[in-house]
């Protein structure tokens, strides 16, 4: 199937062959090049029949070329969050029906694992002359699970997107080719009149955002993506970040735009700022998403002549669903609407997205035309939209990574030293804990029941600071409901000092 991507790609390989468009540490690939990587790999794919792939792989040209060449195959790509721990790595594959694992040479050490959670369900392992001599393995097929992905699955299924799992098992979204075409084409038309040039990628491409937002749009409207690990970039983990390596890269690549979470933008804007550095000149739009953003740090942003521009969407509905531009930007709000898709505010507050929408979760019923995003919002009179809070109790962190604080406190509480705990940690980096233990127990045994709890979530589950109440919480102390529920307001404000301090 020739999607409209792979004809803007070809489009460019003829009138320009030389433009660049992945630029990594190592080299650069061209237009005509990338046709023609893409182009054998898909001639590759399409002697083996398969459906769905999943792709393991460090940011990389390989990650494109795989993806691109799937697509235009007609296959299914499913990319793995490299964060993932191992049992949702495995339900992953399981859930989703992948008929082949693609694991690339540039991926580095593939982690032992990984390595045995393919050797429990592989049948053969295949090789394909891709840009790295990537493996290819040949997954079974999962008999047990006999209804299709979505009920009623009639349109051609580009994508399966898994999101972190708000409760630690992973929802796959689906989404169809006309999707994903429609978002890239209403971003390229927004970002058209900027000008941008080479753009840095440095979000994990397994997240749609950058998938989309950032390799997408950027060949969609002939541009460069630069493409490394993210470390090299100032990504360490899920709540680490090290600004020294992205304001590196932006000048030694010449990087035009890129796309940050909150807490990246936070890190940078403080080295900037103690640094007294104004070498980021050619940064042209900063686009900023995946959690709510401080209008402080905004104001911060536009002392520094920062361009940043605040954006809003979910991978329910591939992602951009509002953004800021140039010449149409308010402080505080997550943009205009883009044209692609249309908003409303329900009577309780929520926001509701119409059109553009997935096809459905995996193994779930296909979804309504109306994505229900649980977030709380309004729209001023000039038409942009403000999101002002959750309306249920689902963490956002400031990496964009959904927590249910539910799921982090009954992990916690199989520690028997620890006999309450209440999480929090909504717009932070990390998530932190208010916990009761018997008066006898020592800080260090606490420490350590904590520890162990934490070995057993991913990073972004994890809690990194914590204090102790001196009483159970209790119906009387008004942080329990009559029945038994955290009151996690009052919690929080009770303790809202000791939580700060750290």
């Amino acid at each position: 199937m020739m999607n409209h991507l792979f004809k803007a790609i070809s489009a460019y390989a003829q009138q320009d062959p030389t433009r660049e468009a992945i630029v990594t540490d190592a080299d650069t690939v061209n237009y005509a090049q990338l046709k023609s990587l893409v182009e054998q790999l898909h001639t590759e794919l399409m002697k083996l029949e398969i459906q769905r792939l999943a792709l393991w792989c460090v940011n990389s040209s390989d990650w494109i070329i795989v993806d691109l060449a799937a697509q235009l195959a007609g296959v299914t790509v499913i990319p793995i969050p490299l964060f993932f721990t191992p049992e949702q790595v495995r339900h992953l594959l399981q859930d989703s029906q992948a008929d082949i694992l693609c694991v690339t040479q540039k991926t580095g050490d593939t982690p032992q694992w990984l390595m045995d959670v393919i050797g429990e369900i592989t049948n053969s392992q295949i090789a394909l002359p891709i840009h790295a001599h990537g493996k290819f393995f040949h997954l079974t097929h999962h008999q047990t699970l006999q209804q299709g992905l979505v009920s009623s699955l009639n349109q051609q299924l580009a994508k399966i997107t898994y999101t972190s799992g708000s409760t630690g098992t992973p929802k796959g979204v689906c989404l169809e080719e006309d999707t994903i075409e429609s978002i890239t084409h209403s971003l390229s038309r927004s970002l058209a009149s900027s000008q941008l040039g080479r753009h840095l990628c440095l979000i994990p491409f397994a997240t749609l955002l950058e998938n989309i937002a950032g390799i997408y749009v950027a060949l969609n409207m002939g541009r460069s993506v630069v493409v490394g690990e993210v470390s090299q970039f100032g990504l360490i983990s899920n709540h680490s970040f090290d600004a020294q390596r992205f304001v590196e890269a932006v000048r030694n690549y010449q990087i035009e735009s890129v796309i940050l979470l909150p807490q990246m933008l936070k890190a940078i804007v403080e080295y900037i700022a103690k640094h007294e550095l104004a070498d980021y000149s050619t940064l042209k739009f900063i686009a900023v998403g995946g959690g709510k953003v401080s209008p402080d740090l905004l104001k911060q942003c536009e002392a520094l002549n920062l361009p940043v521009y605040e954006g809003y969407g979910l991978s329910e509905c591939a992602s951009v669903v509002s953004l800021n531009l140039p010449g149409a930007r308010k402080i505080g709000s997550v943009g205009r609407i883009l044209p692609h898709v249309k908003v409303e505010i329900a009577e309780n507050s929520e926001v509701v997205v119409k059109g553009n929408a997935m096809l459905g979760y995996v193994h779930e019923p296909a979804a309504t035309p109306y994505i229900h995003t649980g977030d709380a919002g309004y729209f001023d009179e000039d038409g942009y939209l403000y999101i002002t809070g959750r309306i249920k109790q689902l963490i956002i962190s400031s990496f964009g990574r959904n927590i249910s604080p539910e799921w982090v406190e009954s992990n916690s509480l199989t520690e028997p030293e620890i006999q309450q705990i209440a999480i929090f940690g909504e717009a932070q980096p990390y998530l932190s804990a208010v916990i009761y233990a018997a008066g006898s127990t020592p800080d260090q045994l606490l420490e350590a029941a904590i520890q162990r709890a934490n070995t057993r979530m991913p990073d972004y589950a994890q809690i990194k600071h914590w204090c102790r109440a001196s009483e159970p919480f209790s119906l009387n102390n008004q942080m329990l409901t009559d029945n038994g529920k955290l009151r996690r307001q009052q919690i929080q404000q009770h303790f809202q000092t000791a939580l700060a301090q750290h």
